[in-house]
């Protein structure tokens, strides 16, 4: 954790310096965005460490409730636009047309698939992201596809362990607690779901969650 403060300590300092002194706009925002990319990593680097110690000692709460699946995909779809748009990404869903409530807990449904969602963004460079969802039995699979970077044959087998990072450059130069699947894999835990994943290097990645009706 103190290497981000660090990081955005400095150039916050940076941009203060450069105010005061030759005003170089855009050696001031260049510090600013890179301060901002750090306090952003900060902060989901401490809700995934706040979410892992809860199910960690078991105080995760469940609460199941009536979802509508559609509504709950397309609001998702709406939030990572812009985030998909800056990079010149296209990002659609793709609706079974007589999809039914799914019964569970909302929160976490949502969290998971915003894990999946921001990491589908994250390593895709060009293309697509696709957010499916169609009737299961009893319940809902979802599914969050991507055009991106892959996953190789040997990181598959530990990209749900905790502090898990690949040794693929493309990786390692985006900001990445480590923690983000393994708490997705903990949660899908208490929704009683199944994750599967299916990726080719080089070829993009479908995360499939299967989720079943609780309560």
């Amino acid at each position: 954790m103190r290497t981000p403060i660090a990081i955005a300590e400095g150039n916050v300092g940076n941009a203060l310096f450069t105010t005061e002194h030759d005003q170089n706009i855009s050696e001031i925002k260049r510090a600013l965005t890179e301060a901002h990319s750090q306090i952003l990593f900060l902060a989901d680097l401490i809700n995934d460490l706040a979410t892992l110690s809860r199910a960690e000692r078991g105080k995760l709460t469940f609460e199941s409730e009536a979802i509508n699946v559609h509504d709950l995909v397309t609001e998702l779809t709406s939030n990572y636009l812009e985030q998909a748009n800056a990079k010149g990404l296209k990002i659609h869903t793709k609706l079974h047309p007589h999809l039914e409530l799914l019964h569970s807990s909302k929160l976490y449904v949502r969290e998971v698939l915003q894990n999946f969602i921001t990491n589908a963004i994250k390593y895709t460079e060009q293309g697509s992201v696709i957010i499916a969802a169609k009737p299961g039995d009893n319940g809902v699979i979802f599914e969050v596809s991507d055009t991106g970077i892959g996953i190789s044959k040997s990181d598959q087998e530990q990209v749900f362990d905790k502090f898990f990072r690949s040794e693929d450059f493309r990786t390692r130069k985006n900001n990445g607690t480590g923690l983000g699947l393994y708490v997705t894999m903990k949660l899908a835990r208490m929704l009683q779901a199944d994750i599967n994943l299916e990726s080719e290097l080089n070829h993009g990645s479908t995360f499939t969650i299967r989720i079943p009706n609780i309560g």
